[in-house]
């Protein structure tokens, strides 16, 4: 198989800010194409290829189909582990969110249903601040010219925005 990135595969540039309406149609266009159905009468090692094209093919469609999973495959892309801990959440931003910590465990240990409903809303504030930070390096990113500052700007959102969702889910149970 080609080593194809999930862009390319569907010949789409890179971007944060997919058409899912032709992220779709070239999807289904490569579904139909790479069926193995429709190579039953095949080798078994062109079967086996048409498998691994459409298992490919699937993969890519549901990591660039999900804003989460493309942000983070973007910044695969780039050459950014985050898989060992090699990156690390801004200082600044944890010591912001050592006080809601703190008020997330206290409204838990006193069930406070108020308190709790007080984070959820505080919670999507700073996720909207968040994203407010970077909405124009995303709406303006070009693979080929992004800079160290703007790449690094883009690590520490998907940073930030992990550290959010486990807060997220925590505020959920």
């Amino acid at each position: 198989m080609e080593n194809k990135n999930y862009f390319e595969h569907f010949q789409m540039e890179p971007s944060f800010n997919v058409d899912l309406s032709a992220l779709k149609k070239n999807f289904l266009k490569k579904s139909r194409e790479y069926h193995p159905d429709f190579h039953s009468d095949a080798s078994a090692s062109a079967q086996a290829a048409m498998l691994e094209l459409s298992s490919f093919n699937n993969t890519a469609f549901n990591t660039l189909k999900d804003e989460h999973l493309r942000f983070k495959y973007i910044l695969e892309l780039h050459g950014v582990d985050l898989s060992g801990g090699q990156q690390n959440i801004p200082q600044e931003f944890l010591m912001e969110m050592m006080d809601f910590n703190e008020s997330l465990m206290d409204a838990k240990m006193e069930m406070d249903e108020k308190k709790l409903n007080d984070l959820k809303e505080e919670l999507e504030s700073v996720k909207k601040v968040e994203s407010d930070k970077i909405a124009q390096i995303k709406s303006s990113y070009q693979f080929q010219t992004i800079s160290p500052e703007n790449l690094q700007s883009l690590i520490d959102f998907y940073l930030k925005s992990k550290y959010l969702q486990r807060l997220e889910s925590q505020l959920s149970i």
